[in-house]
């Protein structure tokens, strides 16, 4: 690795980068930054391995790599400059280096939008890897597909549609465009998947007998201080602040679906600790959990997932 990094160094570097003046808080663009070496040669030998789940023909890691850290996606509510600190803390080679520990901790899938690119991802190809990718799109203006068919060129095991996408589409009433995707994808031979904040999403989806081969749905406790107060009834949080508006009645419906689910923002965008984000995640139902990750946090999440893994009250039938 070219530059390791401790939990305490990075957490002195956010205080300090918090501190700054205020024309410091807006980092340069990466390419800016100073250039550091990609790692090159072969990936190092294996030092972890995690529970796999089965969706249609892939097996993927129970515990699955997110990508909004990578992007810079903060959900960071009011700290503006966190967004950019995060963008400048993962260099390229950094992002290279979080794939490699991943992989080599036994995560073996990557969760991430097509529109932010797979450079790095290829790169870690290059060298051997076998990270599989789970694509998100969007519709383009006028149902334009072509995020979801670039999502296939480039290699994608399984495409979804977005989360915001699915949601908008049931609250016009246009359930009928989300089959369509669903259709697309499979007719283009990859394993298909509709995402949703929003429940009734999920509801609307299995009352239409769309019958995705997953679903990818944000579960997380309200058990933190920026949790949304009970007059707060949105399917997202008005201050940037949850992503599961009722997570009890997510357990309930969850229940009854069939198809593997992958649960997401399960620690509510780091407000949880992650051994009481992943432990209410499988307890509620999740198959997989989606989560981000910097390249310091990977080992003991994995460990963590493992532990929860080992010891879960569940009533839920495994779907994958």
């Amino acid at each position: 690795m070219n530059h390791p990094i401790s939990r305490r160094r990075f957490v002195t570097a956010s205080a300090l980068a918090a501190t700054a003046a205020p024309g410091l808080l807006v980092p340069p663009a990466r390419a800016e930054l100073p250039e550091v070496p990609l790692p090159e040669g072969p990936l190092p030998a294996t030092r972890d391995s995690l529970p796999l789940g089965r969706i249609k023909d892939q097996e993927f890691s129970r515990l699955m790599l997110g990508g909004n850290l990578i992007g810079g996606y903060a959900h960071a509510r009011d700290l503006t400059y966190v967004s950019h600190l995060m963008k400048r803390y993962n260099t390229d080679a950094r992002i290279v280096e979080t794939l490699e520990i991943a992989e080599t901790h036994g995560i073996n899938v990557l969760n991430s939008w097509v529109v932010d690119g797979i450079q790095h991802l290829q790169h870690h190809w290059k060298r051997g890897g076998k990270m599989q990718w789970i694509a998100q799109a969007r519709l383009n203006p006028g149902n334009n597909l072509d995020q979801f068919q670039k999502s296939i060129d480039l290699g994608a095991a399984a495409v979804h549609v977005t989360g915001d996408v699915a949601d908008a589409l049931v609250q016009r009433g246009d359930v009928d465009t989300i089959g369509k995707i669903v259709d697309f994808i499979r007719g283009q031979g990859r394993i298909a998947g509709i995402g949703a904040h929003g429940l009734g999403t999920i509801v609307a989806c299995e009352k239409a007998g769309l019958n995705p081969d997953f679903y990818i749905k944000t579960i997380h406790s309200h058990d933190y201080h920026t949790a949304p107060g009970p007059e707060e009834t949105d399917d997202l949080g008005r201050f940037d602040n949850s992503w599961c508006n009722d997570p009890d009645e997510v357990k309930e419906v969850m229940f009854t679906v069939k198809q593997p689910w992958i649960g997401f923002k399960v620690l509510a965008a780091g407000a949880i600790p992650p051994y009481r984000g992943f432990r209410h995640a499988f307890e509620s139902g999740a198959d997989f959990i989606l989560v981000g990750m910097f390249d310091w946090q990977v080992a003991d999440d994995v460990q963590t997932a493992k532990e929860v893994l080992g010891n879960l009250r569940r009533l839920r039938p495994w779907r994958a």
